[in-house]
């Protein structure tokens, strides 16, 4: 009978591949993704033709390989999602070296140091006393390592996207992403103990190894591939205007040796107050807080202050950030509006969405972070004080 779990895992994996190569536009995180999610597949296609072919235990020796690349790729993936203008570098290659040299191991062993032969059993799905792979130690310390780096990735990911955004979901702060790093953490965890389980008295048979480790193999697939083939750019006006028009290398240059020079010399004292009042009367005269998608390199382009300006102003000046600052402007205007309405019950998500808000429940904690009561609280209040 052919295993299950390594069925529903490779066509799961093998599946969303194919939705991101079709994908349009496809971006580079997308590319990451696609080769991650193949990757992935690779140990279970290994084990199914070992199993159904009955193919030797080399190429089950070769597929469990791929494990090693996971780590790597799943920061690649992270890193070029949170972080502007970032694209692959040759340096990150260097992620793939230990791939690699167990590859060179593997085939170097095949061709010049062939081993006796052994009896082989595909249907015990190759050394069933060792789980999947061989080199269970440094897999497990690959995926710690990767994992507690990609964490950091998206803490630090988490803190940018208030200075950049006046709207936060759950695409652009990839909170989902943390629960497949949990995911991800449990699989390495299940990988430590079957390892540990070696060193006691205790018979494979007793515990099924290989069913353990699919499992949890199965549920991170499962979860990161249904989020991941959902995922898009996160920062979605940059991603739109570099498809729309190609910044030459020369204007590049010129941007990174600005912003060097701002982070260099400071923002001078006297060109807060220019810089505050430029911004503040573009905010109160055009309302660009209405438009959902309102961003900071909007801000930054239409007052031509530029961006890392409008942060440290914001900052240290005000002690707030863009995304709070944009939404204490979204409330006051809708205070004004309830204030005006005519409506015993007025509708709340409409006003909401009117004024820039993706959810009523964004715009249920903003308006209680700037009034400290809730919109319904806030609305009989100023009932009781008009008909008082």
């Amino acid at each position: 009978m052919v295993p299950t779990i390594p069925i529903i895992s490779f066509t799961i994996c093998v599946f969303s591949a194919f939705l991101i190569f079709t994908k349009r536009p496809r971006y580079s995180f997308d590319s990451i993704y696609s080769i991650f999610t193949i990757f992935l597949a690779a140990p279970h296609l290994g084990h199914l033709l070992v199993h159904r072919f009955e193919w030797g235990p080399e190429f089950l020796d070769f597929t469990i390989l791929f494990p090693y690349t996971y780590g790597p790729l799943l920061l690649l993936y992270i890193g070029n999602l949170t972080t502007e203008g970032k694209s692959f570098r040759r340096v990150d290659l260097l992620h793939f070296v230990p791939f690699l040299i167990l590859l060179l191991i593997l085939l170097s062993r095949l061709f010049f140091f062939q081993p006796p032969e052994e009896e082989f059993y595909p249907h015990d799905w190759h050394r069933p006393s060792r789980g999947f792979h061989p080199n269970g130690g440094l897999l497990v310390t690959s995926m710690l390592v990767y994992s507690v780096w990609t964490f950091l990735l998206l803490n630090r990911h988490k803190k940018n996207i208030v200075n950049h955004f006046s709207n936060i979901d759950s695409i652009k702060d990839l909170r989902w992403m943390y629960w497949s790093l949990v995911l991800f953490v449990i699989s390495a965890g299940v990988h430590f103990l079957l390892e540990g389980l070696l060193f006691t008295e205790l018979p494979p048979e007793t515990y099924e190894p290989r069913l353990v480790r699919g499992a949890a193999v199965l549920a991170f697939s499962v979860f990161f591939c249904w989020f991941g083939v959902r995922q898009t750019v996160v920062y979605t006006h940059r991603e739109l205007h570099a498809f729309k028009e190609k910044t030459s290398k020369e204007e590049e240059e010129e941007v990174e040796e600005e912003r060097k020079k701002y982070e260099k010399s400071g923002l001078r004292e006297d060109m807060v107050p220019e810089y505050l009042s430029k911004i503040r009367n573009y905010m109160e005269s055009e309302k660009p807080y209405k438009d959902s998608e309102f961003s900071i390199d909007l801000l930054s382009e239409n007052t031509e202050v530029p961006r890392f300006y409008i942060t440290q102003i914001l900052s240290e000046t005000l002690e707030t950030n863009f995304y709070n600052f944009v939404n204490e402007y979204r409330i006051k205007d809708i205070i004004s509006a309830l204030k005006n309405i005519s409506e015993e019950r007025p509708n709340f998500l409409r006003l909401a969405l009117e004024y820039g808000f993706n959810s009523k429940s964004t715009f249920n904690t903003s308006f209680k972070k700037v009034t400290g009561k809730t919109p319904t609280q806030y609305l009989e209040e100023i009932s009781k004080v008009g008909s008082a």
